[in-house]
């Protein structure tokens, strides 16, 4: 295949606007300094982050919170999550085909525009919405779930339908601004994915594509972490901070009633996108170092009719859309490399949306620590991956063959860690559910001698923890009474303590434990290290095949095909 076939023909330059850098006629000199592809890149990476900071990061670590705010199952978070992908899909082709002989920084531009968008939108319901309504007496010393003598049990299963009915008809405006706006988010995403990677490529020398898209994608890579570990941190403060006082909120992040501040990461990337955009708008069409690139190409693209693809209106029409679409689908390299990228984005996409959740249960951590660990993971795991990938390739100027030979190896060693990363803590009982409140007696039922005359619902769980001791609730542990001192509730005078550290039949004794806290058992487990050190290494083996696999189908796929392939 001769190199004519990927450079231009004399007469399409001569249409081309000015290379200069600037917005309509203000292109003065001391701006020609960022006309280069090294300060596009360093742009580019700004946005990466960004875009890494909202979808994969904070939007990941808020779902917890999202659905205890508006009553959403995982079912509909994770379709939340999934909104990216629906705006993405579509867009990411007609972008990438459409998009080659339109002003590429213009597009890219406007996409960053709509993930500013995406992102204010998805924070609407917090500030339409009304204050976060929970389940705890506003009388910080006299509780509601407490044990309550001769009040009567009651079966609230029918209330919590109807209640149920009620709050979701109201959240529905909610769930639908939270899908548009990551809709949004993935629309705005497509440009910068598709013919942004491919404005690098066609202005920078090929030894160095792997290298400057590494840095991209580990851009957004450093950007996930930091959107976990802001999420995380935003998640301690009270959702409704900026309506009611903190201080009245008698609530802790301990609490399963609490829900954190989720709408203040968004807010945060809207402000970063708009920063990052107006700088793209002003690129040229073509940097000025284009010309010089393109005559030193030398394709390895292989494979399809050449003939058609060389013809110089190629592309321009939606008739040849299908044409190209074959083209790709014919060539077996680019169907492999697509297929295990498929695989790939499977398995990050799921821990991505459930990485920090999936912490918190297995390991019985708070979302807080659970959302800094997946951060403190995803900075050297995803970001140095990339960046090994891409060094790799430009240190022993890999060709195609030797870079999809190391992409195998690299998924394959992947692989072999899988099954390390089943390890989890082990749970801790709920009396009456998991275990009997007294030897011999059924695990089943959470009504018990000890709390019979208490009145206790099953309207909220409320679990109560005391040296290893789980119960559904204050109530269902017999506590008669409860005070908060410095912030923290403490409940006392439990009666179905006695009766739980002999069906425990441990060293404990009720006279050692004068008083309980809300939340969950908290404990050291050494197998939590061991799932971290695994996932770690799973991370940089799968990440350093992203920026190795796009630089492949750069190499194999001809040029004019270039952005449907993105």
């Amino acid at each position: 295949m001769s190199q004519q076939q990927y450079a231009e023909k004399p007469g399409a330059e001569q249409d081309e606007p000015s290379e200069k850098y600037g917005c309509l006629r203000f292109k003065p000199a001391c701006l020609q300094r960022m006309n280069t592809i090294k300060v596009h890149v360093f742009w580019q990476c700004v946005f990466c982050f960004f875009e890494g900071f909202i979808v994969n990061g904070v939007i990941n670590v808020v779902l917890v919170a999202l659905e205890k705010r508006y009553s959403l199952p995982s079912s509909r978070s994770g379709l939340i999550a999934s909104a990216n992908d629906f705006g993405s899909i579509i867009c990411s082709v007609l972008f990438g085909y459409f998009g080659e002989k339109r002003h590429k920084p213009r597009l890219m531009g406007t996409g960053i525009l709509l993930m500013a968008a995406g992102s204010l939108v998805f924070s609407l319901p917090h500030f339409i919405g009304e204050a976060y309504k929970y389940k705890v007496s506003a009388d910080v010393n006299a509780s509601t779930n407490i044990c309550h003598l001769d009040d009567n049990v009651t079966d609230t299963c029918s209330t919590r339908a109807a209640a149920d009915d009620t709050i979701a008809n109201s959240v529905v405006m909610y769930y639908g601004l939270l899908m548009v706006g990551n809709i949004l988010l993935g629309i705005g995403a497509a440009p910068m994915f598709t013919i942004g990677l491919s404005y690098i490529d066609e202005n920078c020398k090929a030894k160095l594509t792997a290298l400057y898209i590494g840095w991209t994608f580990s851009s957004a890579a450093v950007g996930v972490a930091a959107g976990y570990v802001v999420g995380g941190q935003t998640l301690s403060l009270f959702v409704d901070i900026d309506k009611v006082d903190p201080a009245s909120v008698p609530l802790t992040p301990a609490d399963p009633q609490w829900v954190g501040a989720w709408w203040i990461a968004p807010l945060i990337a809207t402000l970063g996108f708009l920063a990052v955009a107006f700088p793209i708008y002003g690129y040229p069409k073509r940097l000025p170092s284009y010309k010089e690139v393109q005559k030193a190409r030398a394709s390895e693209a292989h494979g399809g009719n050449d003939e058609l693809t060389a013809k110089v209106n190629f592309g321009k029409s939606w008739k040849d859309f299908p044409k190209s679409i074959w083209f790709l689908v014919t060539n077996p390299t680019y169907v492999f490399i697509c297929f295990g990228a498929a695989v790939e984005a499977l398995i990050i996409g799921g821990m991505a949306t459930f990485g920090a959740k999936l912490i918190q249960e297995k390991f019985n951590v708070d979302i807080t620590y659970a959302g800094t660990v997946m951060g403190i993971i995803t900075i050297p795991g995803s970001g140095g991956g990339m960046l090994l990938g891409g060094y790799l390739v430009k240190r022993f100027n890999l060709k195609c063959r030797g870079i999809i030979r190391m992409c195998a190896a690299f998924m394959v060693a992947a692989c072999l860690c899988g099954p390390f990363m089943l390890a989890q803590c082990p749970n801790d009982p709920v009396y009456g559910m998991d275990s009997p409140y007294m030897q011999g007696s059924p695990a089943s039922g959470l009504v018990s001698g000890c709390n019979e005359l208490c009145g206790c619902t099953t309207e909220g769980f409320e679990p109560l923890c005391a040296q290893g001791i789980i119960f559904f609730s204050p109530c269902h542990a017999g506590c008669t009474d409860s005070i908060t001192i410095d912030g923290k509730k403490t409940y006392a005078n439990c009666s179905c303590l006695a009766n739980a550290t002999t069906a425990l039949s441990t060293n404990t004794s009720p006279s050692d434990v004068t008083s309980f806290q809300p939340g969950k058992c908290s404990g050291s487990c050494p197998w939590l290290y061991v799932f971290c050190a695994m996932f770690l290494v799973t991370m940089v083996l799968t990440f350093a095949t992203m920026s190795p696999g796009v630089a492949a189908l750069f190499r194999y796929v001809r040029r004019k095909l270039l952005n449907v392939t993105s």
